[in-house]
């Protein structure tokens, strides 16, 4: 009776210890998924960033705001953002080169509503400005990522 009372905790044992092993490898395969979706998140919100700063590159300031979030427009007439960036981002020049400094995802931001948004910085040196700072803000309200706000510092 003895060998069977043996043979039997151990085989508990050796059940839980199998569970142990399954719930940590659940548990590491969750966290992957996890992180795999906030970065393809990070991912898209950067490719549709960099997108856009190609507009705003290329001069085409009107284009840059019918491709911006509906929240921007109606913060920002067309011609208004016209002006500003006439007066502010075609005196820079071109752009040398440009590089992500970060991407921080966010579900609340001053000045906005909630939902879903990105804030990506770059370090920019343009042809007239070296060692740029340009920040912008993404939202997915739309279903996609769109800009909400764009900083050069």
């Amino acid at each position: 009776m003895r060998s069977v009372s043996c043979i039997f905790s151990m085989a508990i044992s050796l059940n839980f210890r199998v569970k142990g092993i399954i719930m940590k490898n659940l548990i590491f395969i969750l966290s992957l998924c996890i992180s795999s979706f906030v970065s393809a998140n990070e991912s898209s919100g950067s490719a549709a960033a960099k997108e856009w700063l190609k507009i705003v590159d290329a001069g085409n300031y009107t284009e840059s705001w019918q491709k911006s979030d509906s929240f921007f427009q109606s913060q920002l007439s067309q011609s208004k953002w016209d002006t500003a960036l006439k007066g502010v981002r075609t005196p820079l020049g071109k752009v040398n080169s440009r590089a992500e400094l970060g991407v921080k995802e966010y579900a609340a931001l001053p000045g906005v509503p909630e939902g879903e948004y990105l804030v990506i910085q770059f370090q920019t040196d343009f042809q007239n400005k070296k060692s740029a700072t340009e920040t912008l803000t993404l939202s997915k309200s739309s279903g996609q990522w769109l800009p909400v706000g764009y900083f050069i510092k």
